[in-house]
């Protein structure tokens, strides 16, 4: 008896042997072409994703700028030993910006100082640095109004120029019938 060819049956009756070492090459090269077209669209995605996008939240970013909230300033209003929180100095430039410290600065120029020196040193901005400039702004948004937003401060350090990023951060105070927020950008090189 003879032995019978292993094969399938086509349409027409013949019998088609597998070419196994055929079949072999043909995975092997559908498998490269799918890793090799994965890799090129990763690297796609990273570029169009790992460019320069702007205000992205910042953990980091964020946390700074809670973490400068709980400062102690070296501005007292009322007697000595009570020296104001920025989260408080802010709340008070914003109800009364004309009041002054018991050494005589103005509380907004306290606030400026502290708060400035807080993050320039949290930051280390150079032109040349990872972190080449950084914009602060503070201001008050009434939520039971249309009024526009009334600004507390705003002060800019560096030049925003060639950022690879810009990550950013905020925070928010509860005062009266609105927020104050904070907002925090980075210039990232």
């Amino acid at each position: 008896m003879k032995k019978e060819k292993l094969g399938f049956k086509n349409g027409f009756g013949k019998r088609i042997v597998p070419d196994s070492k055929h079949a072999q090459h043909e995975i092997i090269g559908f498998v490269l072409i799918i890793i090799v077209v994965t890799v090129i669209g990763f690297i796609f995605l990273l570029l169009i994703f790992g460019k320069g996008s702007t205000n992205k939240n910042s953990v980091e970013i964020s946390n700074i700028l809670g973490a400068s909230m709980y400062y102690t300033t070296d501005c007292v209003t009322s007697y000595v030993p009570q020296y104001k929180e920025m989260q408080d100095l802010i709340k008070v430039v914003y109800k009364t910006p004309e009041l002054k410290c018991l050494d005589g600065r103005n509380v907004s120029y306290a606030l400026s100082t502290n708060l400035k020196t807080i993050i320039d040193k949290s930051l280390e901005v150079h032109e040349k640095g990872v972190n080449k400039a950084y914009t602060l702004n503070i201001y008050y948004r009434d939520s039971e109004s249309e009024r526009p937003d009334k600004e507390i401060l705003f002060f800019k350090e560096g030049v925003f120029s060639n950022c690879s990023s810009i990550p950013g951060g905020w925070k928010h105070i509860n005062k009266d019938s609105g927020i104050i927020n904070i907002e925090l950008e980075v210039c990232r090189g």
